[in-house]
């Protein structure tokens, strides 16, 4: 399930397909950042466009945390100028009626 979401949401760039694996903060998250894109949308940019196949993604070891799941992500994006930029992704996930769903997403910069 995380690794569907990390796909969906940081490789094909396409927050609806990853709205499919989420429930509560993370489906809010995504909510806002459509509403954020929707012009972009509008205008015919989708998220085929924006994605990349630069992007790469590692997952660490699963962490428990009461009933939900903890999986830390490194995700790397090489620009087309060869610049390379890590970032630190935290993945939660928890059950939802009986099925996995992200429900919490944190991601920010690794220090240089």
């Amino acid at each position: 399930m995380a690794d569907s979401f990390a796909d969906a949401y940081f490789r094909k760039i396409d927050q609806e397909k990853a709205k499919e694996y989420t429930a509560l903060g993370a489906t809010e998250m995504l909510d806002a950042e459509l509403r954020s894109v929707a012009e972009v949308r509008k205008g015919g940019y989708t998220p085929q466009d924006a994605s990349s196949d630069d992007i790469t993604f590692k997952r660490g070891e699963p962490l428990k945390r009461e009933q939900r799941l903890r999986f830390p992500y490194e995700v790397v994006l090489r620009s087309r100028e060869g610049v390379e930029t890590t970032r630190e992704a935290d993945i939660e996930l928890a059950q939802i009626q009986g099925a996995w769903k992200v429900v919490r997403l944190g991601v920010r910069q690794r220090a240089q």
